[in-house]
């Protein structure tokens, strides 16, 4: 049964095709590993930069479960990486869909909500035992950073005739001595504390196995997926914890995680944790059984979905340069390596210049879209030089070259309009009327121009008004700070 998702979310990317391979695939390997005996989750994850749709995707892949019958839950990391801890995070989730899980059969629902009893339980007796240990604080005693916390902690492990609070007040540059008795009597508590974690961990596990049990006997079919998205954009200790919690605590039979990452920016966050000569690339290996490269998406097609349902008025908007929008918005984005949440935006900064216009003159895409996708890239667009950057570009060192689209020099179009920002459009009809040849017989850029500014010219018929692309720049900041105020 396939998920209304795709259609209502416009699926211009063909992302539902990928979504059924991905699920098939790890149903497949699901199967099999119960089929051969091994024990543990499987672990996917979904690769692909970033404003590349992965978040749309799995949502798509959730959405695609849940009609196909699979219990499934989504979590974005990045919205709970405030918590401080990932297992938290997970099993809130797990427990949330659990609580809302509903059936006709008691029993089932009796089971359910047994099951969901003992995760919480299990989970909660494992929160406790990690990360609490004396042994993570022990050496925050050592070199003087103590808590009363922490003195609580070793006063259960020093001799009763040690004044714990004053000894720890006093080690900022010497080590507490501790007699062999105290010693061992640590080491007894830790070995303790390991033993109680190893069968809290193991209960955990089979607490999740006994959960997709009991949603199985009400008709859900295993196994449970576990979608994880936004991981990249977590602080990096929380990404590597959350990694961590999914292979060493989640390691249940019939569970599945099915990750989304831009592997090679999480994979610069972690070396940034471990160092430079870290490699992040195996490490992460480590905790992904199989990754799914996303497919590249079709740029052309994306633009076209993108200028036909913005709020852009094609009234106030027109090219005299015989290419089509979708050509313009193609090529400059192309050329300024915008991903599609950036030519989302820039579509978008676009209809609000469109919405906002005042002049009888329309804009001129090919003159303003440059512009655009510059400002977004980073030029502010503050001085004629900057300006002139965006229709430019370093083709080698101090050398530079015209911007193109298509077979159109757009630099060389820009630069004869341009030319025109500080004289009136009265001027320019004398220039023109003065240079029959150069309009009609001159260079294609020449004649492109003087085609742009002559449409203007018979549309505002106001001697003293400035040319359009004076205030085309405004425009674009003025807009940029508009969307950056609303988003």
């Amino acid at each position: 049964m396939a998920s209304d998702y795709w259609r209502d979310k416009n699926d211009l990317l063909g992302r539902q095709v990928e979504a059924d391979h991905v699920i098939k695939f790890v149903n497949q390997r699901v199967a099999d590993r119960i089929r051969r005996g091994l024990p543990g989750s499987f672990v996917l994850n979904i690769d692909a930069k970033w404003g590349e749709g992965k978040t749309f995707f799995v949502n798509g892949v959730r959405s695609e479960l849940e009609a196909n019958g699979h219990p499934a839950i989504l979590i974005d990391a990045w919205r709970d990486d405030f918590s401080g801890d990932p297992l938290t995070a997970v099993v809130a989730e797990f427990d949330r869909f659990l609580d809302q899980y509903k059936s006709k059969d008691r029993s089932v629902r009796v089971r359910v909500a047994a099951a969901g009893k003992n995760v919480r339980r299990n989970a909660g007796k494992l929160s406790l035992l990690m990360g609490k240990g004396v042994a993570k604080r022990v050496s925050h005693y050592v070199v003087g950073e103590v808590s009363e916390e922490i003195a609580g902690l070793i006063s259960n492990v020093v001799p009763a005739d040690v004044n714990t609070k004053t000894t720890i007040d006093d080690a900022s540059s010497a080590v507490l001595e501790m007699s062999n008795t105290a010693i061992d009597k640590y080491a007894a508590n830790k070995l303790k504390q390991f033993s109680e974690a190893k069968v809290s961990l193991a209960n955990f596990r089979q607490s999740l196995e006994q959960a997709v049990k009991a949603l199985a006997a009400g008709g859900l079919k295993p196994p449970f997926f576990i979608l994880i998205d936004e991981l990249d954009r977590c602080r990096p200790t929380y990404a590597i914890e959350m990694l961590e919690r999914i292979k060493h605590l989640f390691d249940a039979k019939n569970v599945v995680f099915i990750l989304s990452t831009d592997t090679a920016q999480l994979s610069n966050a972690i070396r940034a944790v471990y160092g430079n000569d870290f490699d992040s690339r195996h490490y992460l290996t480590r905790f992904f059984d199989r990754s799914y490269m996303l497919a590249s998406p079709d740029r052309r097609q994306m633009i076209k979905w993108l200028v036909a349902n913005s709020d852009m008025d094609p009234q106030k908007i027109r090219t005299d340069t015989d290419l089509s929008v979708v050509q313009i918005v193609d090529s400059v984005s192309d050329h300024y390596k915008l991903d599609l949440r950036q030519m989302d935006k820039a579509v978008d900064l676009l209809a609000t210049i469109a919405t906002v216009w005042d002049s009888n003159a329309q804009v001129e895409i090919a003159l303003i879209y440059p512009m655009i996708a510059a400002f977004l890239s980073g030029n502010p667009l503050s001085n004629p030089q900057q300006i002139w950057n965006a229709f430019h570009y370093e083709s080698s060192p101090k050398n530079f070259a015209p911007l193109h689209i298509s077979k159109v020099n757009i630099g060389a179009v820009f630069e004869k309009v341009f030319s025109w920002r500080t004289v009136s459009l009265g001027q320019i009809v004398n220039e023109i009327s003065s240079d029959y040849n150069a309009v009609h017989n001159g260079p294609q850029p020449t004649r492109i121009a003087y085609k742009i500014i002559q449409s203007e010219i018979d549309a505002v018929r106001v001697g003293d008004a400035m040319p359009a692309i004076s205030s085309y720049a405004d425009r674009v900041r003025m807009a940029g700070r508009f969307r950056s105020a609303v988003v």
